[in-house]
């Protein structure tokens, strides 16, 4: 196997791809690259055993082959390395790599790329038809909140759930909660509730292209097709729970606020929370709003004022402020609504406007019992 690239443009590829490569694996061969070349089209492939992603580009040819590369040996040494040109030869029998450049060489001890995994084989049932802006959309208001807990998998991932022309996206570790509604101009095409890794729809994130792509739905997997990237992952084969039984439907104290100012206050209050709790309070009257941390084991408090509209009775209630910081970041809005009902009552966030109509989010924030 041998063939001529740019250093830039294979690092490009590489990296990737590179985000499902597992640091350390109980299978080694995994820790690898596979690359495949066929009559000038570079196919470069990982997988951790739940996620394969392939991506292609365009080299010199040489002699087609097929060999497993160790990933970070092969991306340090490209990020050391000028931008030039570089030919790759692999010997397929020895698995010995030779990396030549103007100035130098570079030898790598490879494996055989038939130890590694393949695919798994692919049946689409349904098409997902959703635009990229969308799919941007979705992942980056929703797989900030889903779960880390092994303990409850259907938490870890997205959950799509098709209504109509509506497509809904929800994520929750138990403490916050997204809901968001996508209004499409016709209907998905899924037919089913599907839940999305976290990890894989932040990979996606990191490969998307151009407006383009097709996202296809298996019975155990979904599979999305960019430009020259292709990425598959399993699906969660779990019951997701009851989303809409958490979300209050009575929360009638409205505090209106610009989200950059309280998003700032946040940030600054909180660096005297306890950094156990990471508790603040919200003090919210009519004619006043303050945000208050108090760190008792150091001795250390803070209070701000925020401006903001608020016309109902005198509310006191405790938030996690990593929770609000990382609501607040990611919501797309220059005003925010907090809706509460008592201090022991889930929060709302929303966009104090939505998006031209199309997008729908709330957001939910569970209180903190508050110190004496």
């Amino acid at each position: 196997m041998k063939f001529s690239s740019s250093a830039a443009e294979l690092l490009r590829i590489l990296s990737k791809v590179n985000g499902v490569v597992p640091s350390k694996s109980t299978m080694p061969i995994l820790e690898n690259f596979v690359l495949d070349l066929a009559g000038g089209n570079l196919s470069v492939s990982a997988t951790d055993m739940d996620i394969w992603i392939t991506g292609s580009v365009q080299v010199k040819k040489g002699e087609d082959g097929r060999i497993a590369i160790p990933a970070k040996r092969i991306l340090d040494t490209l990020r050391a390395l000028p931008d030039s040109e570089i030919t790759l030869n692999a010997d397929i029998n020895s698995n010995k790599i030779k990396i030549t450049t103007e100035n130098g060489e570079y030898s790598i001890t490879g494996e055989s790329a038939k130890d590694f995994p393949t695919a798994p084989q692919f049946k689409a049932t349904d098409d997902l038809n959703i635009e990229t802006s969308v799919l941007k959309s979705i992942i980056a208001r929703t797989a900030y909140a889903v779960s880390t807990d092994e303990l409850r998998p259907a938490m870890m991932g997205v959950l799509l759930q098709p209504k109509g022309n509506e497509l809904r996206a929800v994520a929750t570790d138990g403490h916050r909660l997204v809901r968001m509604v996508n209004k499409l101009q016709k209907s998905s095409g899924l037919k089913r509730d599907i839940i999305i890794p976290a990890k894989a729809l932040n990979l996606v994130a990191r490969i998307l292209e151009g407006s383009e792509n097709t996202i296809s739905v298996s019975e155990t997997h979904i599979r999305f097709s960019f430009d020259k990237t292709m990425l598959i992952s399993r699906l969660i084969d779990e019951t997701y729970p009851n989303y809409e039984s958490v979300i209050p439907k009575d929360n009638d104290k409205n505090l209106l606020v610009r989200r950059e100012d309280i998003l700032s206050s946040l940030r600054r209050v909180s660096l005297y929370a306890s950094a156990t709790t990471h508790q603040v309070r919200f003090e919210v009257s009519k004619d006043k709003f303050s945000v208050a941390a108090q760190d008792i084991d150091f001795g250390g408090e803070a209070r701000e004022t925020v401006a903001g509209e608020y016309a109902s009775d005198k509310l006191d209630i405790g938030f996690n402020s990593t929770y609000l910081v990382d609501i607040l970041t990611h919501l797309d809005a220059d005003k925010v609504e907090f809706r509460f009902s008592t201090p022991t009552r889930a929060g709302l966030v929303s966009p104090a406007s939505t998006n031209g109509g199309e997008q729908d989010i709330i957001m939910l924030v569970m209180p903190v019992r508050l110190n004496a």
